[in-house]
């Protein structure tokens, strides 16, 4: 799969898991804001590896690896705010925590379609 692909593939993922979420229409057992949350949140760890997870290796220290280390964070915290129904202003709220994840979740796919940036000087 392409890097157009992958990226079209979590902000339409992305789409459907905010808009299920935020119309509290169920899906097997998943149900609500902040279930949707845990599952965009699940979905997003696994899918970080084919993201900013590239940058890592290729460049640590870029500006564009650190604003998707800033961005992952934020996901993981609102991530963790709705596992652990932590009493963080603006995360626990469940529908604005889904829409924050989820906007983190495409932007950091956004930013790791800048791969070939950091990768055009160096021989692979």
């Amino acid at each position: 799969m392409s890097n157009k692909e992958i990226l079209i593939m979590e902000v339409i993922l992305s789409a459907v898991i905010v808009a299920l979420g935020l119309t509290n229409t169920k899906i097997l057992f998943i149900q609500g804001p902040r279930a949707m949350t845990i599952v965009l949140g699940i979905i997003g760890v696994l899918l970080c590896t084919n993201s900013v997870g590239k940058f890592v290796s290729a460049s640590p220290f870029h500006p564009l690896t650190i604003l998707g280390y800033i961005f992952g964070a934020l996901a993981m915290l609102t991530f963790i705010t709705q596992i652990f129904k932590l009493k963080i202003p603006v995360l626990e709220d469940p529908a604005k925590a889904l829409v924050i994840l989820a906007a983190a979740f495409v932007l950091k796919g956004l930013i790791a379609r800048f791969l070939p940036v950091l990768t055009a000087g160096t021989k692979t």
